[in-house]
This record gives C-alpha cells, structure tokens and sequence, in this order.
C-alpha cells in the first residue's frame, strides 16, 4: 500500500471516477470505491511520470512523495528505560521497606491480570446506529447528510430551468407572438379579417368538392378508409362561379372601398379639405373605415334584401346563392359592418385622447 492511498480513500466514488476517467484506467466500471481506490493508487503510482503534470492529481502525488509517518524501522532509537532511583526513607525498618517493594512491583500484574479478565463495556445504541449508517454509506457511496443531497437536487433543477429557458427563448415563440399581436391590433387587419371570412364562405359553396381518391385502412397503423376530395375547378370556366363571386366582390369590396375613398371624413380633418398638406396629409388613412362599413351596409340592405340585381346584370339566383353562402345571410353581413363601424370610433377615440 502506498502513502496515497488514505488520501484516495477519503474521496468519494465520484471522485474517484473522474480520476480514473482522466487517467485512462480500464475496466472499473464494476469496482466498488475500496476496489476502485486501490486499483487507481496502483494506476497512478505506476504512471507517475505521465500524471504528475496534472493539477487535480497534485494532492496525490505530494502525499505520494512524502515519507511515512513513523518513519524507517531501521533508523528508529532503541528506548532506554531509566530505572528511577528509590530514596531510604530514614527511621524505616528493612522489612517494612522490602514489604513495601514487592507489593509496589506486584500491582501491575495484578492490574493487568484483571483488566484481562473484566469484559468489554456495553456499547451504546446511538454508537451502533452511528457504526451501521457508516457501513451503508461506505457500501452505497450514499452522501453524508442530507443537505448534499437538497443541494445536488437543486442544482440539478437549476439546470433544468435554465436549459428550458434557454430553448424557449432560441425558438423564437415570444418574438413571434409579439409580432402577430402587433399586427392584429389594428382596424385594418379586423376588416381583412371579415372579408377573408365572407370571400372564403362565398368560394367554399361555388367550389364544390370532388372525390379524387380513397386512402385504403391500415391494419398495421390502425387507420380506417379515408376518401380525398378536392375543389372542383372546373367550375372556375362556368359563368355559375363568377356571377355571384363578382356579385359579393362588387358589393361588399369594391364599391365600398370607391365610397370609402371619395367620402373620406379622416382624410378632410387632417388635411382640411386639402388647404394643408404635410405630415398630417400623409398620416391620414386614403380610405375612410367608417364610410367603408356604412357603404357596405347600406348596399346589403339594397342588393339582398330588397333584391336589387344592378339593372338586370345579376339574376335573382345569384343574388340567392351569396345570401346563403355566408353564414348569418345579410345579417352576418351586418355584423362585420356593425364591428367594422365600433372599431372605427373607438380607434378615433384613441387617437384624439
């Protein structure tokens, strides 16, 4: 045994795997820490040359190094015992004195006979609890107290949540999400939002689906028939699709927006009727959102309601097959006008607070 090896038997397993993964030691996965200690002293006692140089092995090989502690056999000094002198005491008898002697020689022995025979004191309870938790340590490499283990826990849980935060944050997710927030909170994008709906409900009913195909059930996945469909194109060529798709773009687009423009109320205020022309004039919407919904309804209530078909150029069908095709008919149609006309205002509320 070498003099390192007290100094790797107060290391713990961990420790001493890591050395033993520096150092290259081969085949100690299935060592237990005594096995483990010994077989790394005589690693590295072995490769000194090699590992000397290394800053977390330097405590080794300086107690490596050292002497022993007692020291070498041969340069030990025989002990010279000093036999201590007895006094006379004056005025004492020879016998007395020679009594006095033997039973003064006698007492160790005697001592030493009954400390021999007097058995061993009774050991506490708490001593053999303290002795059994030492040995399952020793045998578990489990951590001394406590504490450690809320210690390794935490900082274990610590890397977790930084490892979460910081994938969070590469994802880009709150960047993304901030920007579509910033592009939904506008009346704009409320208004594109209603003709998206209402052009996709009207597209939706003048395309019907065709069966193209049929997906066969999986036994494997345990997926059942699935049949494909898709959008009859073919309609596009046919002057059904485009009579009342041109019927819903004309009434609830385009001549709203020629409305909206023309008779544009933000545009006069800013501007004053265009007196002046600045950054004001440049600020200001081209087209009137309030006007836009007010137009929109006031063609609804015409066109579909009291079935105003443009002198003659729509039949009474098409003006049917948008009324139905939008979910609500007119007054789903109403209903995004209504929140067109409430965003409006309350956008002009908050720019004139």
């Amino acid at each position: 045994m070498s003099s390192g090896l007290p100094y790797l038997n107060k290391l713990r397993k961990p420790e001493l795997v890591e050395f033993a993964e520096k150092t290259d030691l081969q085949d100690f996965s299935d060592y237990n820490k005594n096995e483990l200690a010994v077989a790394l002293d005589k690693h590295l006692s072995s490769n000194r040359a090699i590992f000397s140089g290394e800053k977390t092995l330097a405590d080794y090989y300086k107690r490596l190094s050292a002497p022993p502690r007692g020291g070498s056999p041969v340069k030990r000094e025989a002990k010279v015992e000093i036999t201590p002198t007895v006094r006379k005491t004056p005025g004492r008898k020879p016998n007395a004195q020679k009594q006095e002697e033997a039973t003064s020689s006698d007492e160790p022995s005697s001592t030493r006979r009954t400390a021999a025979k007097s058995p061993k004191s009774p050991v506490s309870p708490s001593e053999v609890v303290r002795r059994s938790a030492s040995r399952v340590r020793a045998a578990f490499d489990v951590p001394p107290s406590p504490a450690q283990v809320t210690d390794a826990i935490d900082r274990q849980t610590t890397r977790v949540r930084e490892g979460l935060e910081q994938a969070w944050t590469s994802s880009g997710v709150t960047e993304r999400t901030h920007s579509l927030r910033a592009n939904l909170s506008s009346l704009f994008a409320i208004e594109a939002l209603v003709v998206l709906v209402e052009a996709y409900t009207v597209m939706f009913d003048q395309l019907p689906l065709r069966f193209l195909t049929t997906i066969k059930a999986n036994p494997t996945l345990h997926t059942p028939t699935f049949p494909i469909k898709v959008p009859d194109l073919f309609r596009l060529v046919t002057p059904g699709f485009w009579g009342p798709f041109t019927l819903w773009l004309l009434t609830n687009l385009i001549l709203p927006l020629i409305a909206a423009y023309f008779f544009n109320l933000s545009w006069h205020a800013a501007t004053g009727g265009g007196a002046r022309r600045g950054r004001s004039a440049a600020s200001s919407s081209t087209f009137d959102p309030l006007t836009f919904n007010i137009a929109k309804a006031l063609l609804v209530w015409k066109v579909y309601v009291q079935g105003f078909t443009f002198w003659g150029m729509y039949s009474n069908l098409a003006l049917e097959k948008v009324n139905t095709a939008i979910p609500g008919n007119y007054y789903g149609m109403w209903t995004g006008t209504a929140i067109g006309v409430i965003g409006a205002l309350y956008e002009a509320i908050l720019r004139r607070s």
